[in-house]
C-alpha cells in the first residue's frame, strides 16, 4: 500500500502520517507540501524507512499528477479550497483519493459538493473511489447516521451536536485558523421541510446537555457538511438535519464576528485597504506542531483538553417512533499524547477516523467507486471503521429509545 499525504505535517496530515507508518499494510507514505522543512522534521521524527518527505505544491496539477502515479491513494490534509484541484490531478495520476472536509472555500457548500460528486462517472469509470469528509465531523457523524438509517423504516431527522473545553495559560491554534474561523463567518446550512437554506451564523442558540464531563453547553447553528451530503444520501424520507456546535466560548465567538472581525470585505484604515479577517487571521498564532504540543503540556501551558460528538437519529421503526442516540467522547489532550505523542484532542480526534478511512481505502476494504461521503458505505466497511475506531481509544456508544407522542 502506497499512499501519498499532500499538506502532511500539518494537525491532521501529521497523524494520518503517524498512524499509517504504524500500519504493517502500508509499505511507503510520502509526506508531502510546499514546505519541505517540515516534511521532513516530520519524517524525522516518525523514524521509519517507509516515510519520505517530498515538496509539492497543491495548486500545481501536473505536479500532483505526477506524484499521484503508482500512489494507491493520495490523502488531501490541507485546506478545502484546494480539493477540486486536487481531485483531478489525483485522477489523471490513477489513484483513489480522500480529503476531510468541503468547506469553507469561494463557493457555497452545497454547490462545491455538487462540483466533487459531479467527478463521479469520470472516477467510476477509472474504478478509482473518492472519499470526501472524513475526520471525526464529517466523517464518523456521517457512519452513524448511515448506521442508524438502515435500522429505521423511516427517517424524519437527524441532529448533530458537538462541544469541547482547553484549559490553557495562553492562546493556542489547534486547527487552521482559516478553516475554524472561516466556518464561523460563513451562513450555516439548514435542511428543513426537506430543502436546504442558509441561516444566519450563530442562530438557533440552546443548551444542550452532553454527557459528563461535559453537561449543559450553549450550542449554536453552524457551517458543517453533514446538513449538505446526508439530506443527499440517506433518503428513507429524510426530512430535517442540523449542525450546532459550542462551548463555554461561543459567545465570545458570536460577539467576534458581530463587531465585523470576520468580515471579508475591505475596509479602510489610515489609507490602506485592508480585510477586518486577514487582520484577525494574522494575529492568531499558527496551528501548534507536534513538539510544540509536547512541549506545551511539558511546561504545563496546555493543561488539559478534550471534546465529545452526539447524534441523534429519528424515525420510525416498526410502526413506532424510535430515536437512536450517537455519543463519541474523544480522548482528552493528555490520553492522546500517551498513544500519539504530539496529538491534541482535535488532531487526534480528526486525524485518527481519517488515517482509518486511509487505510480501508488502500486495504480496498472500501468496495464503493466513484465520489462518495462516509454515509455511502456499505455495512461491513461501517463493522471495520468502527471497529478500528475503537481500537484507538475512540468507541462510539449507542441508545436506542421509543419516544412516547
Amino acid at each position: 500500500m502506497k499512499v501519498l499525504v499532500v499538506g502532511g505535517y500539518g494537525a491532521q496530515g501529521s497523524i494520518i502520517c503517524t498512524y499509517l507508518a504504524r500500519s504493517p499494510d502500508v509499505s511507503e507514505i510520502v509526506c508531502a507540501g510546499r514546505n519541505l522543512e517540515k516534511a521532513k522534521k516530520l519524517v524525522e521524527r516518525l523514524k521509519s524507512d517507509k516515510v519520505t518527505a517530498k515538496k509539492l505544491d497543491a495548486t500545481n496539477s501536473d505536479e500532483l499528477t505526477t506524484a499521484a502515479k503508482g500512489m494507491n491513494l493520495v490523502v488531501n490534509a490541507t485546506v478545502p479550497k484546494y480539493n477540486l484541484i486536487i481531485m483531478d490531478a489525483v485522477l489523471k495520476g490513477g489513484a483513489n483519493y480522500q480529503d476531510l472536509a468541503s468547506g469553507p472555500t469561494d463557493i457555497p457548500m452545497d454547490k462545491f459538493v455538487l462540483k466533487q460528486i459531479e467527478r463521479s462517472k469520470k472516477y467510476e469509470d477509472a474504478e478509482l473511489t473518492a472519499l470526501i469528509n472524513t475526520g471525526s465531523s464529517p466523517g464518523v457523524t456521517n457512519v452513524l447516521a448511515r448506521h442508524a438509517a438502515d435500522k429505521l423504516d423511516q427517517v424524519d431527522e437527524i441532529k448533530i451536536r458537538y462541544t469541547g473545553f482547553m484549559e490553557t495559560k495562553e492562546y493556542i491554534s489547534i486547527w487552521s485558523p482559516e478553516t475554524a474561523w472561516g466556518d464561523m463567518a460563513e451562513e450555516p446550512f439548514l435542511f428543513e421541510n426537506g430543502e436546504l437554506k442558509r441561516i444566519l451564523p450563530f442562530s438557533g442558540q440552546e443548551v444542550y446537555v452532553f454527557p459528563e464531563p461535559f453537561g449543559p453547553q450553549t450550542v449554536v447553528h453552524h457551517h458543517h457538511e453533514e446538513v449538505v451530503t446526508l439530506p443527499r444520501f440517506i433518503g428513507k424520507g429524510l426530512k430535517y438535519v442540523d449542525f450546532k456546535m459550542g462551548d463555554a466560548d461561543i459567545l465570545t465567538a458570536k460577539a467576534i464576528w458581530e463587531i465585523g472581525l470576520l468580515n471579508d470585505k475591505p475596509v479602510n484604515v489610515k489609507g490602506v485597504k485592508v480585510t477586518p479577517r486577514d487582520v484577525f487571521y494574522s494575529a492568531i498564532p499558527p496551528t501548534l506542531t507536534m513538539e510544540e504540543v509536547e512541549q506545551k503540556i511539558k511546561e504545563g501551558i496546555l493543561v488539559d483538553a478534550a471534546e465529545c460528538g452526539v447524534i441523534e437519529i429519528t424515525g420510525e421503526k416498526a410502526g413506532e417512533k424510535t430515536r437512536y442516540t450517537y455519543e463519541w467522547p474523544t480522548l482528552s489532550i493528555r490520553e492522546a499524547n500517551k498513544i500519539m505523542p504530539g496529538a491534541t484532542q482535535e488532531s487526534y480526534a480528526t486525524g485518527v477516523p481519517a488515517a482509518i478511512f486511509a487505510w480501508m481505502l488502500g486495504k480496498r476494504e472500501i468496495k464503493n467507486i466513484g465520489v462518495i461521503a462516509p454515509e455511502c458505505l456499505e455495512l461491513e466497511a461501517r463493522k471495520t471503521f468502527l471497529s478500528k475506531l475503537a481500537e484507538m481509544k475512540q468507541p462510539v456508544h449507542e441508545k436506542a429509545e421509543k419516544i412516547l407522542s
